[in-house]
C-alpha cells in the first residue's frame, strides 16, 4: 500500500469518528460505538473506501497495546481498599455469574470448549470507563465507590483471562494440562509485577522519585516499560496485552507513597492527562474505526444476539445488586447499580477483536458479541439513570 494512500485513510478515519463521537460524549456516552459505526460507514461494507489492510492492522494493534497500558495507570488501588471486601465479592461475582450464564447458553446452542469460553469471558466484564462515565454525573459516594471498585477487579480478572486465552489459541489446545500450565504462567507473571510494584512502593520508592525527577525521561521510561513487559509476555508465553497492562500498573502505584514534594505524584497525573489526549485524539479512534472495518451487520445472529444481550445483563444484575444491597441498604440504589454493572467497553472490544485475530472465534460470533457489548455500552447508562433517579 502507498503511504499516501495509508495516510488518506487514517484522515478519513480520523474526521468521521470525531465527528461521530460528539453525540456520544454529549450524553456522557462512550464515543467507542461512534468510532466502530466510522469502520462500518468507510469499510468494505458499506463505501469501500477504507480496507482493513496490513497497515492498519499494525497500527490499531499498537494502539490497542498502548490502551492496555492506559488502563493500567489509571488502576487506582486505593478505590479496591476503601471497600475491599465488598468490591472484590461484587466483581467476581457479576463474572462468575454472567460467565456461567453465556457459557451455559453458548453450550445448549452448540458452541462448546474454546469459542464458548472466549464469548463468555469476553462479555464478562464491565467496563472502567463506562463505570466513571456513568457515575460523573449522577451517583452517591458509596454507589460510585462500587460501581468504580467492582469494575477495576472486573478489568484485572479480564486481563488475566486475555493472557490464558491468548496462550490457548497459540498452542490451538483446549488440554487440561495446557489450562494448567497457561494459568499457572499468567498467576506467577501477576504476582511477579504485584510484588515488584509493593515492593517499589513500600521499600524503594526511591526510584519513583529518581525517575520522576525529569517529566521527559519518566515519559520516555514509561513507554519503553510497557513495549518492554510486553514483550516480555509474549516471550513467557502469554499475550502481550497483559505485559502492557502490568507496566501501567507498576507506574501508577508511585502515587500510593508518602512524597512530601508530590513530584512523582504530579509526573504521574501530567503523563496521564497527556498521554490521553494521544489516545483520545489517534490510537482509540483508529482502533476501534479498524474493528468497525471487520464488522459485517448480515453477519450478525439476531437470535444468538437477543440470548446473549439478556444473559449479559442478566448475569451482571444478579451477580452485583444482592451484594451491593449490603452497604447502600437501599433497594432502588442496589438495582441502579446492578443494572450499571451490564456496561461493557473498549477491553471487551478489543479481546472480542484478539479472539477473531487468532482464529478463536468465528466472524459470525465476533460481529454478534460486538453488537452486544456496544448495545451494553448505550443503554448501560440510561438503565442507571432510569432507576436510580427518585
Amino acid at each position: 500500500m502507498d503511504v499516501e494512500y495509508l495516510i488518506f485513510e487514517i484522515v478519513m478515519l480520523l474526521m468521521l469518528a470525531k465527528i461521530l463521537e460528539i453525540p456520544f460524549r454529549k450524553y456522557s456516552l462512550h464515543p467507542m460505538a461512534g468510532h466502530v459505526i466510522t469502520g462500518i460507514v468507510l469499510g468494505p461494507y458499506f463505501l469501500g473506501l477504507v480496507k482493513p489492510s496490513g497497515e492498519m492492522l499494525g497500527i490499531a494493534y499498537f494502539g490497542l497495546l498502548l490502551l492496555m497500558f492506559y488502563t493500567g495507570l489509571t488502576t487506582d488501588y486505593r478505590e479496591l481498599k476503601r471497600r475491599s471486601k465488598t468490591v472484590l465479592l461484587m466483581g467476581g461475582m457479576g463474572v462468575l455469574v454472567t460467565f456461567t450464564l453465556i457459557y451455559l447458553a453458548m453450550c445448549l446452542l452448540g458452541y462448546e470448549g474454546l469459542p464458548g469460553i472466549f464469548i463468555a469471558a469476553s462479555l464478562s466484564n464491565t467496563a472502567t470507563e463506562t463505570m466513571a462515565a456513568i457515575v460523573a454525573k449522577k451517583g452517591d459516594t458509596i454507589s460510585r465507590s462500587l460501581l468504580v471498585g467492582a469494575s477495576f477487579v472486573d478489568d484485572v480478572m479480564a486481563v488475566f483471562i486475555i493472557g490464558i486465552l491468548a496462550g490457548l489459541a497459540v498452542e490451538n489446545s483446549l488440554s487440561i494440562t495446557t489450562l494448567v500450565i497457561l494459568t499457572s504462567k499468567a498467576l506467577f507473571f501477576l504476582s511477579l509485577i504485584f510484588f515488584i510494584s509493593s515492593l517499589l512502593v513500600n521499600k524503594y520508592p526511591k526510584i519513583y522519585k529518581t525517575i520522576s525527577q525529569d517529566y521527559f525521561w519518566f515519559a520516555t521510561f514509561s513507554i519503553l516499560l510497557s513495549l518492554s513487559l510486553a514483550v516480555a509476555a509474549k516471550l513467557f508465553g502469554l499475550s502481550e496485552l497483559i505485559g502492557a497492562y502490568l507496566a501501567g500498573i507498576l507506574i501508577s502505584r508511585g502515587r500510593e507513597f508518602h512524597d512530601p514534594m508530590l513530584r512523582t505524584r504530579i509526573a504521574i497525573t501530567e503523563f496521564i492527562s497527556d498521554f490521553t489526549v494521544v489516545l483520545d485524539a489517534l490510537f482509540i479512534p483508529l482502533f476501534f474505526a479498524y474493528i468497525g472495518l471487520s464488522y459485517s451487520p448480515g453477519a450478525v445472529s439476531f437470535s444468538l444476539y437477543l440470548v446473549l444481550l439478556s444473559l449479559a445483563i442478566l448475569g451482571k444484575f444478579v451477580g452485583t445488586a444482592p451484594i451491593a444491597y449490603i452497604s447502600l441498604k437501599d433497594k432502588r440504589r442496589s438495582i441502579a447499580v446492578g443494572l450499571a454493572m451490564s456496561g461493557r467497553g473498549a477491553l471487551e472490544t478489543a479481546l472480542l477483536k484478539l479472539g477473531l485475530d487468532y482464529g478463536i472465534i468465528s466472524p459470525m460470533l465476533f460481529n454478534t458479541a460486538i453488537t452486544v457489548s456496544l448495545t451494553t455500552t448505550v443503554i448501560a447508562p440510561i438503565l442507571y439513570s432510569i432507576v436510580y433517579k427518585k
